[in-house]
């Protein structure tokens, strides 16, 4: 409810704003070309000065001196309207001369008329300065002012999208993007050792979605999946996030669920200096380990008028931390009883480094033509051990089931593993805009590089001599019970300690890959505005190329005899293995540096190459994709219509080794193919003086397979008396195809609001399926194999619903809230059995509350995400792996010590979430994991 007073004075402010606009006119129409600059009761400032192009061009930017992208800007009575871009700016050619009216609009500014007056022979150029006169509404929009930016980008925006900024997401204790990009509505992650990695987008698998940055893109670093490990880019990199949800004919179309571009910062997207910093260390509660984090950000605007700059940025982080897990691997009896036949305990130690180092240049030689060079490097490494307990059962007794039982015999191994992996991504972006007096012309070149290696990957393994019987309790599912019988006597429970020092050497292993990615892309996009009828046309056409080349490389090297290998006393620490906060006694761990100090001795005539083994992972794949589109943009007062249609041609070619067993000879197999499809999409938006606006949507999208199922390969994964388990690629896999229906509605509110619901369906032709089968016949007859492979047609349904707002009621309290519901289905290659496609989620949701009240500022942050499959097992459905549900809850407080100086707490996973997995029903665990809270205190500033 507002109250009186307030009625009153907003009364008064519309009631002198009308009577400023009124002069402003008068004074542009009596001042002609002459420059002059008109103050409006505080609010408003116009700087009108003649330009020697015809038409109106303007820039609009705060009190702050920030430009204020995504305002729309109306040319009242006609059907002109545009949005203004990164540096404010707008533009109307093709009016006649005469006297305008025209009206911005801009979240947390309200909407403005003023008066213009053109002649035929010169243009008028408009200098905008919006300020509020709110006191305590500009201190809320002071540390908002990236989400104003951000949501009038959404509002103005001709398709369906959703757009969170940097100063929001600053707000929350996140890492890395995929963290980030989780706090938009229809977006959720899965997580690597707690930190988030891949994103599903709407409830569809990891690679329904398609990442890029600055509109670029992006290659992955891993070599069995399209899908980008979001890990490796840094948080800071970022200014926006957008989540396009409805392509245009203008994009990519390997998006079936959505694209998301990280858009970051320019020199000349501010008229000051940039100068920024930031400082910040913290503990990770589980094994009290270290976490550090360093930033910096600078830029600067040079030339005469000021019309070229430069930005760089640079971000560190460190993590040292200890996970807790526990995996175990089911199997069914005949007369349908599912037992543990092993159970591993995984003890981490791992070190995380992630930099980031970006630089961008811009260049405006003239106000029609702008240039910009941009290049982005990210490096993520993950130095890890594992200290592994495996424990195989057989034997078991007629009463064993699912919950308890006994198994008469166990055998026991200890395992350490040294894995370092290093994934880094290069982006490199060439382009412009320029603007003719017929035509607009954007153009872009790029080359990026996506690497994955392995400098360490290092196994030790030894093995108990003794075979005793063991009782297990799985009453408490998640962290099981276990009874050593020796003797016949029952031991303390979990003490695997009390097995002694009688273990024998079982192997020693080394493997080094690496995995690259490169793409090169080349566009040109062509706009001709006209009019058509009662309405103003754009017409786009565009050509694109994106030449991408794959490979991968492995090589793996053994010794399995012990004649020279170190004993056991030899290879043990001090140091125990306690997980779970000493649940488990899992005896000593093993030595780190095993391979300096034992690898002279395991590397000699024993150490043999795996020859198979290294030859069948290698692959080399070519992809070139060419694209041509044709686009119309219909513009009447207040509704746009988009339609088009894009041409995707692609050409793949790869080769990959097979290796003759029997003979130990390696044939190179070599493939290729052609695909041609279109992509038609046509999108309608409405809007409402009241600030609802209406959009729906058909588009159309595909899902490409992974690179390695594109060659030839075939890899004996497992090999047994009566069979085994291989797997293979699949040249003639197609891609899957969606039809995609959107329907949103968007309320905007002032100061600073969002209310919108939105609905979505999703028609897969051809899903991909990671495809399980028994082979009846042939050289591997008996063996269990595995590809892709297309299903039948499926379906992805859902409800979004999104709110956002400054609490006007509740001065400083600002609310986020997003929620999704999605149902998937899909029919199983050569089958009638439907399943949830992986990724799903049936519901997921995000709520955040924030304060702000002068220097104080905080938030406390709640997401989660229902239960979703990790992974099918289209042979076995009963042993598909689930992820369960988890939520998390974040929170941060800041308070600025001085003007340009804030510090800053921030608190992860407060509620110390487990992370868990399992086999068809949640009785039957797969994995559980604990990662434990992190703290950070740091500060940030300018200068």
């Amino acid at each position: 409810m507002i109250s009186t007073p307030i009625k009153k004075q907003r009364m008064l402010t519309r009631f002198q704003f009308r009577l400023s606009a009124l002069a402003i006119g008068i004074l542009c129409a009596t001042m002609g070309p002459a420059q002059a600059e008109v103050v409006a009761d505080g609010r408003l400032q116009v700087a009108v000065s003649p330009i020697p192009q015809t038409g109106l061009r303007g820039q609009l930017q705060n009190g702050q001196n920030s430009f204020l992208q995504g305002a729309q800007v109306r040319v009242l009575g006609t059907n002109r309207e545009t949005s203004t871009d990164r540096e404010g700016r707008f533009r109307f050619d093709g009016l006649t001369p005469g006297v305008y009216q025209l009206e911005i609009s801009y979240l947390g500014y309200g909407r403005h008329q003023l008066s213009v007056e053109l002649s035929a022979e010169q243009g008028t150029l408009l200098q905008v300065r919006l300020q509020r006169d709110d006191t305590e509404v500009m201190q809320v929009l002071g540390s908002r002012s990236g989400q104003s930016r951000a949501l009038n980008m959404q509002r103005a925006s001709d398709n369906i999208k959703s757009v969170i900024s940097a100063d929001v997401l600053g707000r929350f204790p996140d890492n890395n993007v995929a963290e980030s990009v989780q706090r938009l509505p229809g977006a959720s992650i899965q997580r690597d050792q707690g930190e988030g990695r891949y994103v599903n987008v709407r409830g569809a698998p990891v690679e329904f979605a398609n990442v890029t940055l600055n509109g670029m893109s992006l290659p992955s670093p891993d070599s069995g999946t399209r899908a980008i490990e979001l890990d490796t880019i840094p948080a800071d990199v970022i200014a926006t996030l957008e989540l396009t949800k409805a392509l245009t004919p203008a994009m990519d179309a390997d998006a079936i669920a959505g694209t998301i571009n990280i858009v970051t910062q320019g020199a000349l997207d501010s008229l000051e200096r940039i100068a920024r910093y930031q400082l910040a260390a913290g503990k990770n509660q589980l094994g009290n380990g270290d976490l550090y984090r360093g930033g910096l950000t600078l830029g600067s605007r040079f030339g005469s008028q000021q019309q070229a700059g430069v930005l760089i940025s640079a971000s560190h982080s460190t993590t040292e931390r200890v996970t807790n897990n526990i995996e175990h691997d089911w199997i069914v009896l005949p007369d349908g009883r599912f037992l543990v036949d092993e159970t591993v305990f995984k003890d981490y130690q791992l070190t995380r480094t992630r930099h980031g180092l970006s630089a961008r240049l811009d260049w405006r030689p003239a106000p029609e033509h702008h240039l910009y060079l941009l290049h982005n490097h990210s490096r993520f490494k993950d130095d890890e051990y594992r200290d592994a307990l495996v424990i195989s059962l057989e034997r078991f007794d007629d009463d064993a089931n699912a919950v308890q039982g006994e198994a008469g015999r166990a055998t026991f191994e200890k395992e350490l593993r040294h894995r370092t992996v290093v994934n880094t991504i290069d982006a490199t972006q060439f382009g412009g805009h320029s603007v003719f007096e017929r035509f607009n012309l954007n153009y872009h070149a790029s080359w990026s590089k996506a690497t994955q290696t392995y400098p360490n990957r290092d196994y030790l393994l030894y093995r108990a001599n003794e075979r005793p019987a063991l009782h297990y309790d799985f009453s408490d599912t998640d962290l099981p019970s276990y009874h050593l019988i020796q003797d016949g006597s029952v031991q303390a429970v979990n003490r695997f300690d009390l097995l002694g020092d009688d273990w024998g050497f079982r192997r020693y292993e080394r493997r080094f890959g690496a995995s690259e990615e490169k793409e090169q892309s080349y566009g040109l996009d062509l706009e001709v505005p006209l009019n058509w009828g009662q309405a103003y046309s754009t017409l786009s056409f565009g050509l694109k190329a994106r030449l991408k080349d794959k490979r991968n490389d492995e090589d793996r090297f053994r010794n399995s005899n012990a004649s020279l290998a170190p004993g056991y006393a030899d290879v043990v620490r001090t140091e125990q293995s306690l997980p779970f906060g000493g649940r488990y006694h899992n005896g000593a761990k093993l030595e780190r540096d095993f391979v300096a100090l034992h690898g002279a001795a395991l590397e000699g005539m024993d150490y043999q190459q795996r020859i198979e083994a290294s030859l069948v992972n290698d692959y080399q794949v070519s992809e070139d994709i060419y694209a041509v589109y044709a686009m119309n943009t219909l513009e009447w007062e207040q509704l746009t219509l988009l339609y088009g249609v894009r041409l995707e041609h692609s050409y793949t070619r790869g080769e990959a080794v097979r290796f003759d067993s029997e003979t130990e000879e390696a044939e190179l197999q070599q493939a290729s193919r052609r695909q041609q499809q279109l992509f038609p999409s046509v999108h309608l938006r409405y809007e409402l003086d009241s600030g609802l606006v209406l959009r729906s949507a058909f588009s159309t999208g595909l899902n490409r397979p992974n690179f390695e199922e594109l060659v030839p390969y075939l890899v004996i994964e497992e090999r047994g008396v009566s069979g085994g388990r291989l797997s293979q690629g699949n040249m003639s896999v197609k891609p899957a195809y969606a039809y995609n229906l959107d329907a949103m509605a968007e309320y905007y509110m002032e100061p600073l609001g969002l209310v919108s619901a939105g609905l979505f369906y999703k028609h897969i032709r051809q899903p991909i399926f990671t495809a399980r089968s028994l082979i009846t016949e042939g050289d591997f007859s008996g063996f269990i194999a595995s590809q892709q492979e297309n299903g039948r047609s499926g379906y992805l349904l859902g409800l979004e619903l999104n709110w956002q707002q400054q609490l006007t009621a509740l001065p400083g309290v600002g609310l986020l809230a997003n929620l999704t519901l999605t149902d998937s289905a899909a029919r199983l290659p050569d089958s009638d059995v439907k399943t949830r496609l992986p990724g799903t989620s049936r519901t997921s949701y995000n709520l955040a509350l924030s304060y702000d009240r002068g220097a104080f500022s905080s938030q406390l942050a709640y997401n989660y995400r229902s239960e979703f499959i990790d992974s099918l097992n289209t042979l076995q459905p009963d042993f598909s792996i689930w992820w369960d549900g988890r939520a998390t809850l974040d929170g941060s407080v800041s308070y600025r010590l001085m003007p340009k100086l804030t510090a800053y707490v921030e608190a992860s996973n407060l509620t110390n979430s487990k992370a868990v997995r399992f086999q068809g029903d949640r009785s039957r665990v797969y994995e559980h994991e604990q990662f434990g809270r992190t703290w950070l205190l740091g500060v940030r500033g300018q200068f």
